[in-house]
């Protein structure tokens, strides 16, 4: 059987201090630099969460702003219709009047025109009557 004496002390003993002194040189700074490796992770990971969402809030203010300018540019392109519409009747309204004037004016003219032809004609054909009437008395 196993005997208990000295022997099994002191080997005891030196595998406490050996467990000790890895504890001190190995475990504890690996174990530290894993505890720190861990904390890296776990902050980039929430770093990366926090990106995503500041993303996301991005995005969606990104499409508000579009939304956005897309009403205000439907909105002014019928101003801007209306507008042209507006225009548009003024314009024809001016150019009616305008014809009208013309219209007025040439009815003018052409009553001138006749008025003078009437007389014109009146006289030449009292000409042409009186002129007749001397060949046929004479």
């Amino acid at each position: 059987m196993l005997a208990v004496d000295a022997t099994l002390l002191i080997v005891f003993f030196i595998v406490w201090i050996l467990l000790i002194a890895l504890r001190k040189v190995f475990f504890n700074p690996i174990r530290s630099i894993l505890d720190k490796r861990e904390k890296t992770i776990q902050n980039n990971l929430n770093a990366g969460q926090e990106a995503a969402a500041q993303h996301e809030l991005n995005i969606q203010k990104i499409e508000e702003s579009l939304k956005a300018a897309r009403i205000s540019a439907k909105e002014t392109q019928e101003q801007f219709a209306a507008e042209a519409l507006r225009e548009k009747e003024r314009m024809l309204t001016e150019i009616a009047q305008e014809c009208r004037a013309r219209v007025e004016e040439a009815k003018g003219v052409l009553e001138k025109q006749t008025k003078d032809l009437k007389k014109d004609l009146a006289a030449e054909s009292k000409a042409l009557s009186e002129e007749i009437e001397q060949r046929l008395l004479h």
